[in-house]
């Protein structure tokens, strides 16, 4: 699974227990004819709930939460395909089991795991359309899971690519000593880049919001705090590329050549390169 911050795996909880509790309501108002499994679904939902309330607990919350959202996934999954299979692949349960499979396009960072869902997604379809006459309506229904599984599965793909390429990007960056500085327009310090380690000493964490502002060694060594609060949406020629030094973490003296750019919301960007053994030299 991907590394979540706990308030997306809360908002994905909460859209799971909500979602499948509507879902259920609108099938046994609208589509009473289907086969429904109520107190395997009822559980889950109770489940999703439980699991809702646990992000709020921090006592081994890492552990916890990554372990329950996992049953509570697999559990969903054999319930789904439990649902598609009884009811002989109606259309509107094969719906609910894509619905599923495509929120896990978004969750699960491996070809491998998304590979074996599919294939137990696969075997159990294919022994029951073995075993049973499906009509067209039921067959096409068939077909439309298989096309949605390969199509899910291109986007992870997809997706994973772009990730990776985004990681290559960042070590790049590391390897050419660039440090990376934003500010909103309210003169926070809203991102640091990590290679600030690297570069000046300092964890990005604590550079951040008022940090940067704070230290005596880097206040002055990008545009000044008082330039964005009184000159919003402003960035004169003089300020868009320039030479300062700041002190690291140890007391060493470490030049940057700076190129700052303003984002479209008016969040000031700063990307500099360390220049100092040019200086030096």
């Amino acid at each position: 699974m991907l590394r979540q911050s706990i308030g997306s795996v809360r908002l994905v909880i909460a859209l799971f227990s909500v979602t499948a509790a509507v879902t259920k309501l609108l099938y046994d108002r609208f589509l009473p004819e289907l086969t429904d499994l109520d107190a395997v679904r009822w559980t889950i939902i109770g489940l999703g709930s439980v699991a809702f309330i646990s992000t709020y607990f921090r006592f081994k919350r890492a552990i916890t939460v990554t372990y329950f959202s996992l049953f509570l996934y697999l559990s969903t999954l054999f319930y789904v395909i439990a649902f598609v299979v009884i009811n002989r692949f109606d259309p509107n349960a094969v719906i609910i089991l894509i619905l599923v499979v495509g929120a896990s396009s978004v969750i699960i960072n491996s070809l491998f795991y998304y590979g074996v869902q599919s294939a137990i997604i696969l075997l159990a379809s294919m022994l029951a359309y073995s075993s049973s006459h499906l009509g067209h309506e039921n067959l096409m229904a068939f077909l439309n899971l298989i096309i949605a599984l390969g199509v899910f599965g291109i986007v992870i793909a997809v997706r994973l690519k772009l990730i990776s390429s985004v990681k290559k990007s960042h070590s790049t960056l590391e390897k050419l000593n660039v440090l990376s500085i934003v500010a909103n327009k309210e003169g926070d310090i809203v991102f640091v880049s990590p290679s600030v380690q690297n570069l000046l000493g300092y964890d990005p964490k604590e550079l951040v919001k008022e940090g940067w502002w704070s230290s005596q060694n880097l206040r002055d060594g990008w545009i000044s705090r008082d330039y964005i609060l009184n000159y919003p949406n402003i960035l004169p020629k003089e300020i868009m590329s320039m030479e300062t030094s700041l002190i690291s973490k140890d007391g060493k003296k470490v030049w940057f050549s700076w190129v700052n750019s303003m984002l479209p919301n008016g969040n000031y960007v700063g990307v500099a390169l360390d220049v100092t053994k040019y200086k030096n030299n």
